[in-house]
């Protein structure tokens, strides 16, 4: 259960600066809002840098497909 501001106040007033900083640090580490976001932008620069390292054989690949559609729609309208 997540402390309410006046719930914070108070534990500022009882607790020393040492115990404070080390409760809120703990709660800063075990939160894990966001996390979810930093996941997929991982994700799409790890997939970005493959699509720039591979991208002479992405665009070989694509070219002859493309030409293998193209010659066999060719045969369908003949």
């Amino acid at each position: 259960m997540k402390d309410t501001g006046v719930q914070r106040e108070r534990k500022l007033k009882s607790d020393g600066l040492p115990q404070v900083v080390k409760r809120e640090a703990a709660a800063f580490w075990e939160d894990e809002s966001g996390v979810g976001v930093i996941e997929i932008v991982l994700i799409l620069v790890v997939l970005i840098g493959l699509v720039i390292i591979f991208k002479e054989q992405i665009n070989k690949l694509l070219e002859t497909i493309f030409k293998e559609i193209n010659s066999q729609s060719k045969e369908v309208y003949k």
